[in-house]
């Protein structure tokens, strides 16, 4: 199944019991029975039998599924459910959870059990988790409000263009394109994004397996994958692909095929986190933010030249703050200041609004340029965004901004 990348993953990680049951359970399959004797192997084969001979269309309709499971099993995507479950899951069902081990069953259980989660999940994963990495994102601006065409003959055109550029045959090239709904940045409202998703194979590759005892080698064909999004409501035109070079092609593809408008050629600057005024103390500006209780700095740390960590942990709360608290365990000379910090962690309390209860997200800032809020819930996402640009911790890379003056806490 060289056209179902995803499903082929699912098939061959979750148990084939369970996959059996999603099978018919969801797409109304009529799998064999499964031979409790027999070897996982030979169980799978009777079921790929039964995917294979479906027609082109009806197996990528259960692929497109298979994409987003496979999503959210890997290790941004696991980090995205594990925030979100201490937070949505009542005890029981967090309970539930928590007892699966298997990565990929995870995303099934919460595929099945709670799709509003699993749609927010999605959008977590897919369209922010690399957005701050130039070693795989690149933005351009595009025009706002245009439609993205989706009528065979675009879709078709835009599956030719793609298949030439990156050099492949058009039937080792798989395209899907989805429409889902995510909150603005600055307002929150909902605005439409859509994905377009590019899967091409690699050429194949020799690698070393056992069977039956022996060191054998065996052909691997290996496929990989491009994502672009535009938002209509900004134009913002987003590739996320580990090919540099080609980014901006895939992007020029895109608005040529699917949107009929070019690209602009200006591009969208990247973020940069810059959280090194948090080695003095500092207040946090709540101004209008009438969700927000308090903000504290409760863990700080930094690397020394010889290789040496130390990182200072406080309780959300504890009485001092983490600068006082550090004088007082390691002495009272001791400063963060003239340190270039490696690691911060902010403690955000939300109040209760409505039916939504009070709580605390926290924002890591880690190294050059990581930051944990890509894998939180949407509408976490959207307010911590907002809240570290307001307080400074983040800007655009390539601005020139005189040095700025925070307030120091009392």
């Amino acid at each position: 199944m060289n056209d179902a990348e995803n499903l082929s993953k699912l098939l061959g990680h979750l148990p084939p019991a369970v996959f059996r049951s999603f099978m018919a359970a969801k797409f109304s399959l009529e799998m064999p029975d499964l031979d409790k004797k027999a070897a996982k192997k030979d169980q799978r084969a009777g079921m790929e039998a039964v995917l294979a001979a479906l027609d082109v269309s009806a197996r990528q309709r259960i692929e497109e599924v298979a994409e987003q499971i496979i999503l959210l099993s890997d290790g941004p995507g696991q980090d995205v459910l594990d925030g979100f479950s201490q937070e949505i899951f009542d005890d029981e069902a967090r309970a539930q959870f928590e007892g699966i081990r298997s990565q990929y069953e995870r995303a099934l259980w919460i595929y099945l059990n709670e799709g509003d989660l699993f749609e927010e999940a999605l959008n977590a994963r897919q369209a922010d988790i690399f957005r701050q990495s130039p070693s795989c994102y690149s933005g351009y601006m595009a025009p706002k409000d245009l439609s993205v065409l989706e009528d065979s003959a675009a879709r078709q055109a835009f599956h030719n263009a793609v298949a030439g550029q990156l050099g492949c045959p058009v039937d080792e090239v798989a395209v899907q394109v989805f429409k889902r709904l995510r909150p603005d940045t600055q307002t929150g409202e909902e605005v439409d994004l859509y994905q377009v998703s590019v899967h091409h194979n690699r050429p194949p590759e020799i690698v070393d397996c056992v069977q039956a005892s022996e060191l054998v080698q065996q052909e691997v064909v290996r496929a990989v994958t491009s994502h672009i999004t535009y938002e209509p409501s900004n134009g913002h035109l987003e590739v996320l692909s580990k090919f540099t070079d080609g980014r901006e092609a895939l992007a020029r593809i895109v608005s040529d095929h699917l949107l009929q408008s070019p690209i602009t050629g200006e591009k969208i600057p990247l973020k940069q986190y810059d959280y090194q005024s948090l080695n003095a103390p500092r207040t946090f500006d709540l101004t209008g933010e009438t969700t927000v209780a308090s903000v504290k700095v409760v863990e700080l740390g930094y690397t020394s030249t010889d290789f040496r960590t130390l990182v200072v942990k406080i309780g959300f709360k504890d009485t001092d703050d983490i600068h006082t608290a550090a004088r007082s365990l390691i002495g009272p000379g001791f400063t963060f200041q003239g340190r270039r910090l490696t690691y911060a962690k902010l403690s955000i309390r939300l109040k209760k609004v409505g039916k939504d209860r009070a709580r605390t997200i926290t924002v890591i800032l880690r190294d050059e340029n990581k930051c944990n809020i890509k894998t939180k819930r949407e509408k976490d996402r959207v307010l911590c965004d907002r809240l570290l640009a307001k307080w400074q911790l983040v800007k655009e890379i390539g601005d020139v901004t005189n040095d700025p003056i925070y307030a120091l806490a009392a």
